[in-house]
């Protein structure tokens, strides 16, 4: 509960709802999922983003993703449900509950930061652009957004890029589909004659924010896709992955879990490509 809330603004435009925002203890909503949940007695000014647009998808070079659609337009949507065979479509579905996709929004998912986010391990292993407004216009990778220390900023869109030759494949693993992931694992890269080509490796829910293993990417350039390299991949995953301890897992059962399911995304992946 927001004990201390004065204001609940609703501008009309971008520029007007950066404005309004500028005020200490402010804080932006769209979906409204998040802040539902908060309990603070600092927060003083909501500003609802709601009627500002940002609610389209819009095709080109790569897939422009409005910050306001939720995941459940985000699953349904032709363009977005195709990509990477059908990746975000499946991945979307062990993303919380109906109703919680239903007010979960794309631009929400990524700039709250959360550590359990299966959304943005997803969308680092698309190789996503953040779009941010700041007083102007400006893109800059998922990893670069994350690790940036902005928060008056608005989150105006996520840009797909298109690469068919991409597979890509997402694990979680949970107590039930409704509940947050003890550990997340996104895979992608492209096959050359065989070969692993540009791989991308994300782990989430460490129970840090997702991050990149740049080791296991680097084991895996130029390798063949067989199960003994699956194999190797994951021994290695162990071995480097950064993970703590909550209540819900230990570091070294995190440690396990990334191992294996580095392995089914990997082994999911080789499946598709009939390699």
């Amino acid at each position: 509960m927001l004990s201390g809330l004065k204001e609940y603004l609703k501008p009309q435009t971008l520029e007007e709802a950066y404005e309004m925002a500028q005020v200490d203890n402010s804080i932006y909503v769209s979906g409204g999922l998040m802040v539902a949940a908060l309990k603070s007695s600092r927060i003083e000014r909501i500003v609802d983003l709601k009627n500002i647009g940002l609610n389209e998808v819009e095709d080109g070079e790569s897939v422009k993703v409005g910050a306001n659609v939720n995941l459940s337009e985000f699953m349904r949507n032709p363009l977005l449900s195709e990509m990477g065979s059908g990746f975000f479509k499946k991945m979307m579905k062990d993303v919380g509950s109906t109703q919680i996709r239903n007010m979960a929004t794309v631009g929400g998912s990524v700039a709250f930061r959360l550590g359990w986010s299966d959304v943005i391990t997803a969308l680092m292993v698309a190789e996503a652009d953040v779009e941010i407004f700041d007083g102007n216009l400006k893109k800059m990778s998922i990893e670069d957004y994350l690790l940036s220390k902005r928060k008056k900023e608005i989150v105006t869109a996520v840009y797909l890029p298109k690469d068919p030759e991409r597979f890509m494949a997402f694990e979680k693993f949970s107590k039930s589909t409704f509940d947050i992931a003890i550990l997340n694992v996104g895979v992608s890269f492209a096959l050359e004659n065989g070969k692993i080509s540009k791989p991308v490796i994300a782990v989430g829910s460490r129970p840090m924010i997702s991050e990149r293993i740049k080791e296991v990417e680097e084991f895996l350039e130029g390798k063949e896709l067989s199960p003994s390299v699956i194999d190797e991949a994951a021994s290695k995953m162990r071995e480097v992955v950064k993970v703590g301890s909550d209540i819900r897992a230990t570091a070294e059962y995190r440690k396990a879990l990334a191992g294996s399911l580095l392995k089914k995304c990997m082994r999911r992946i080789e499946d598709e490509s009939h390699v």
